[in-house]
């Protein structure tokens, strides 16, 4: 039999790859992961067809409700927020001019904004997160993907893209429109999941932060950096610990080793309860409870994985290089 078309890379398009591991997404449908032989991403193959994707992006991935999340897991997250607002926008002028690509419901700019930054953007694809941006009038949002002609050049000083990066379809067309509109010496800052990471090495298949098919690829910090040269930006530092995204992804992956299908509790918490129905609610609770057990455990691990610079996610600070 001949073989099938070889997968282009998330990332760099490089047809030269060789297998990971495989995974099932939460519909069931099976998937594998390959290290690219060019750039070093690790990417999802096959390349999942615009109606895979437009389908994988329903209102469950959203939340279905007024937040994502349930109320304290969404004031958690918000917490978190506002402790990256103040990390990041420390040093920024109250003129600046921000762009978060993929804001969400604009949480991270509403918090820029309590600290007195005003000119706020924000991108985010239809759905139930950028209705709860556009509630927020003192963003200036755009439905839809950034493109050419939405800033102009050399006029941005901050750009960020938290958990956006490893969804982009067409990553480096994205981070040349980011190079254009950033002011010399502007900063970028993106937060993906960790290829690399010691909870990708042990979960494999069943790591939460895969995410298929949402998830194209994802980098290492080795070759995200060097990935980065070309595309004009320069790494001024790199965060492993992230309270926020690391420990409870440990325990979903867990979970996800023990129970099947993947994922349950995490799509419980944005409400998707058609979701697994044989799983009661005894059996959510159950989770719910075996999750709060392992949380300190979790965090212990994740300031572990830090100290290795191996953690589950990683945040880069990055800026603009003259071309």
């Amino acid at each position: 039999m001949p073989e099938p078309t070889p997968s282009p890379c998330g990332y760099c398009q490089s047809l030269a790859s060789r297998p990971l591991f495989d995974c099932v997404d939460i519909a069931g449908k099976a998937w594998s992961w390959r290290t690219c032989g060019d750039c070093g991403a690790v990417f999802l193959a096959p390349r999942p067809t615009p109606e895979q994707l437009e389908a994988a992006y329903d209102t469950t991935y959203y939340g279905a409700e007024k937040s994502k999340f349930g109320f304290f897991s969404e004031t958690f997250v918000e917490f978190c927020r506002r402790g990256r607002a103040r990390r990041i926008g420390r040093g920024l002028p109250a003129d600046a001019t921000v762009l978060d690509i993929g804001c969400g419901n604009g949480g991270f700019l509403a918090a820029l904004h309590r600290r007195g930054i005003t000119r706020l953007h924000g991108t985010e694809l239809p759905g139930n997160s950028a209705q709860r941006a556009a509630k927020r009038g003192f963003i200036h949002l755009k439905i839809g993907e950034l493109a050419a002609g939405d800033f102009p050049d050399n006029s941005l000083d901050l750009i960020t893209l938290f958990h956006v990066f490893e969804h982009l379809v067409d990553p480096q067309a994205t981070l040349a429109l980011v190079h254009r509109a950033l002011k010399p010496e502007g900063r970028l800052v993106l937060s993906f999941p960790n290829g690399d990471s010691n909870q990708a090495r042990f979960f494999r298949g069943d790591w939460l932060h895969l995410d298929p098919p949402r998830h194209l690829f994802l980098f290492g910090p080795a070759s995200f950096r060097k990935a980065m040269q070309p595309a004009g930006f320069a790494v001024v530092s790199e965060r492993h610990f992230s309270i926020e995204q690391n420990p409870y992804a440990f325990v979903q992956s867990l979970l996800n080793r023990v129970l099947r299908p993947r994922d349950m509790l995490y799509e419980r918490l944005k409400g998707n309860r058609a979701y697994a129905p044989r799983h009661g609610t005894l059996s959510v609770a159950a989770q719910a409870l075996a999750a709060l057990a392992l949380a300190p455990a979790a965090v212990v691990l994740d300031g572990i994985d830090a100290l290795q610079r191996r953690g589950a996610t990683v945040e880069f600070t990055l800026v603009k290089l003259p071309r």
